[in-house]
């Protein structure tokens, strides 16, 4: 009897010290990640540049966790990088830590310019953790994201859109072969604010020299196609002028193989002024020959004609984009 009561106890014995082992390893094993609430105030957003595809941007990022993790010290802006940060100071809030830093940053983005100078763009600001992937971190949108009222970006109207928390596979792990898998996930908090034109005033700008070289090229038919340094000093320099509005042009513009609208609206005045320069030509052989009616006729008709010709092409391009 005795011996049997020995043995029951041994076992039980061993199946609680079996479950001692066992359930912090499995404790371990289900371990969630480390909550973090993350929100933005943005102050600033300047210096956009279709050109170097970059933008600067000043803002608060604040954080709300619980635990001993550090949040404010390894997040980083996924999509650029971090130019300066103020110093954290953690505070207790309702049984949170929290603590807000200021970040200077130049953010990395590719504009889309085909609807160039007419272009509306969505630009994003992206954070994420260096240190801590998904298992081990996970963002949570916290309520207060807003923009400073003062904030502004000349030629845009600059609204907020909902910020969201995503997940961002990496197709590596970085070298880390304990880490069992061929990818790593990170999770990030993803800020869109919309660019939008508020006027076509940029349109105007950047074309009005275009218009005026179109112009003059046109004007050049009621002048008496004999008169040649008249005649054709006009249509010369319309083309030299709009040629360097397209340099302009490219100056705002990166590197791509996109035509964009801005420069189909070039291209459309150099080809009508080199259209009326041709003309000219034939107006000047019809007088050589002695028909200077037929000379007038075709410039009356050319001014006509090529002027609207002109108009309906960029009615054809611009509205579109509109």
């Amino acid at each position: 009897m005795i011996s049997g009561r020995r043995i029951l106890q041994s076992a039980l014995m061993a199946v609680f010290l079996t479950l001692v082992i066992a359930f912090p390893a499995s404790a371990q094993d289900a371990k969630e990640p480390v909550k973090v609430q993350v929100g933005a105030y943005l102050l600033r957003i300047n210096n956009v540049s279709q050109k170097d595809g970059t933008f600067n941007v000043d803002m608060w990022v604040w954080f709300r966790w619980k635990g001993d993790a550090r949040p404010y010290e390894s997040f980083e802006v996924a999509n650029g990088q971090i130019n300066s940060k103020s110093n954290a100071v953690v505070t207790d809030d309702e049984g949170f830590n929290y603590t807000s830093v200021r970040v200077q940053a130049t953010i990395f983005h590719d504009y889309d310019v085909h609807r160039f100078p007419l272009d509306n763009h969505e630009i994003t600001i992206e954070i994420e953790d260096e240190n801590l992937d998904a298992s081990g971190l996970e963002y949570v949108v916290d309520d207060g994201t807003a923009l400073d009222p003062d904030l502004s970006v000349p030629g845009w109207r600059v609204a907020l859109k909902t910020p969201q928390v995503e997940p961002h596979i990496y197709p590596t792990n970085y070298g880390l072969r304990s880490s069992g898998t061929k990818q790593s996930t990170y999770s990030r908090f993803v800020l869109p604010v919309s660019l939008d034109r508020t006027s076509y005033g940029a349109l105007v700008k950047e074309f009005w020299i275009s218009a005026l070289s179109v112009l003059l090229g046109l004007l050049a038919f009621r002048v008496k196609a004999t008169d040649l340094d008249a005649r054709f000093g006009l249509g010369v320099g319309s083309i030299f002028a709009a040629s360097a509005n397209a340099f302009v042009i490219s100056d705002n513009l990166p590197k791509t193989v996109t035509v964009t609208m801005a420069e189909q609206i070039n291209f459309l005045a150099i080809g009508t002024i080199f259209l009326s320069v041709f003309i000219s030509i034939a107006s000047l052989r019809l007088c050589y020959v002695g028909k200077e009616q037929a000379s007038e006729r075709l410039d009356r008709w050319a001014l006509v004609i090529i002027g609207l010709g002109y108009l309906a092409a960029n009615f054809v391009v611009i509205y579109p984009n509109l």
